[in-house]
């Protein structure tokens, strides 16, 4: 009986994955010169971002608290599968949902360079913190949550920013930061919308992903 009650439960499983892959769709992004992703996933609840720096080569793993959160890290180690460096961020959705970081500053890219898609370039009333592990920076905003990740290679020119979309919504936007004329200063830069957190049918997907631990999906 048990057996039975199990493969049931198993089957309906599988029927809830394939109606949430159903509903959405993978996000249609430019390829940037040495960096496969970012790729979208759920885990126990949290989003999870995962990040492929191909050229990057660091020989240590860390997991890192995510600042101005509780529940949300990011973890850095080699990326055996394709060489190079792999970067996963897992957001806790209530971390992001109940931010509040008062009134904030107007920040723009670690160098003092324009963040793209942003208008003007300064993100007024938000937070910058900055990291030594890939000297990676986050953004903390009353509608957006962001980070960047510097390169350190020559990206030829490339530069621009695309929404991200996910489901038929724009649930954020992908900035490339083209290098320099020394080839210096190129990274990209990812930002999701807050309230898109707030959608059902991403909930209740986030609601399966939390009975469900440990499954990626």
């Amino acid at each position: 009986m048990n057996k039975i009650i199990i493969k049931f439960k198993l089957i309906l499983f599988t029927l809830s994955l394939l109606f949430i892959s159903s509903c959405g769709q993978s996000p249609k992004l430019p390829e940037i010169p040495g960096v496969k992703g970012p790729l979208f996933n759920l885990m126990d609840g949290k989003v999870m971002v995962t990040v492929k720096l191909l050229r990057a080569n660091l020989n240590v793993g860390a997991k890192v608290p995510i600042p101005k959160t509780k529940e949300s890290f990011f973890e850095v180690s080699p990326n055996i599968e394709d060489g190079g460096t792999l970067v996963v961020f897992y957001l806790d959705v209530e971390d992001l949902k109940n931010m509040n970081i008062g009134i904030g500053d107007g920040n723009t890219l670690p160098d003092g360079r324009p963040i793209p898609g942003i208008p003007g370039g300064v993100l007024n009333g938000s937070l910058r913190a900055d990291t030594e592990l890939l000297d990676m920076s986050f953004y903390f905003h009353k509608s957006l949550f962001g980070f960047f990740i510097p390169l350190g290679w020559d990206t030829n020119g490339l530069g621009g920013y695309w929404n991200v979309v996910i489901n038929n919504k724009n649930v954020g936007l992908l900035g490339a930061v083209s290098s320099d004329t020394n080839g210096h200063g190129a990274g990209i830069i990812l930002f999701l919308r807050l309230d898109q957190l707030k959608d059902p049918q991403f909930m209740r997907a986030v609601e399966l992903s939390r009975r469900n631990p440990s499954l990626i999906f």
